[in-house]
């Protein structure tokens, strides 16, 4: 077969050259004879069909285990987007944690921390308004879309992180940067309401309210409806026009000078 007569004048090629040369470089012609001899018994020409189908298969595993080990060098991202943080320097091998994280900054979002009485009343869909320390005046609209199931705990205040999605991005908005987050619990139109300061919550959750009149300060009953962080709705006990002691009795009232805000 052309394969086997091929491989063996090649081998025996190789070791007639090594022979004449010997190990110091002299030629060495009794070595030439025992080299030929020795090549030729041992020639692919004498492998059974099933050892070279065998040495074949080997050699193409071995194979693909070097591409699959050259395909591991290269890291592929499951999606396009910029990169964020590179956690290992080059040369380095890439361990069970993230090495490269990406981040879409057309999908950036707020993470805001609340009280846990706060917490409670927020579910998902509410809506939410955004103000950005570096753009005073400026309110950007977003939607509640996870709340942590677990707590940040720093001291012993409890707080959990709500994620706000902002319903349009603003332009060049970077990481990092400070917000203020509101979130819309509930609404009322045309609702009587008071400073949540002048409202106490008695232990059976009866509401009360201090008001002034001509005669002195009295307490009186109320039932309340949205509560929002400074003010909270009166559904029934107050009319339009009753002052309400605002704080400690003796304190200031509620509407005062500056009432209705600006």
């Amino acid at each position: 077969m052309p394969p086997c007569a091929s491989t063996s004048a090649a081998a025996i090629d190789t070791a007639q050259r090594q022979a004449e040369r010997g190990p110091s470089g002299k030629t060495t012609p009794g070595a030439q004879a025992d080299s030929r001899r020795g090549d030729q018994s041992n020639t692919p020409c004498g492998m059974s069909e099933e050892q070279a189908e065998s040495g074949l298969a080997k050699a193409r595993a071995a194979m693909e285990r070097a591409a699959d080990a050259v395909r591991g060098t290269r890291i592929v991202a499951p999606a396009s987007g910029t990169v964020l943080s590179v956690a290992g320097a080059k040369g380095a091998t890439a361990g069970t944690g993230a090495f490269i994280t990406l981040g879409d900054l057309d999908e950036l979002q707020v993470q805001a921390l609340f009280t846990e009485s706060d917490v409670n009343s927020f579910r998902l869909g509410q809506q939410a308004a955004v103000t950005l320390a570096s753009r005073q005046g400026e309110r950007y609209t977003g939607t509640v879309t996870h709340i942590a199931p677990t707590a940040t705990t720093t001291g012993r205040l409890v707080r959990y992180a709500v994620t706000i999605a902002f319903d349009e991005p603003p332009k060049d908005l970077l990481l990092g940067q400070t917000a203020t987050v509101t979130v819309t619990t509930g609404e009322a139109d045309d609702a009587l309401y008071v400073p949540a300061r002048a409202v106490r919550t008695g232990k059976d959750g009866t509401a009360t309210v201090t008001v002034r009149t001509a005669g002195g300060e009295s307490e009186r009953q109320v039932t309340t409806g949205v509560r929002g962080d400074q003010y909270v709705q009166i559904k029934d006990g107050l009319r339009a026009g009753d002052k309400v002691v605002v704080g400690q009795s003796g304190g200031g009232e509620f509407p005062d000078g500056s009432w209705p805000e600006g």
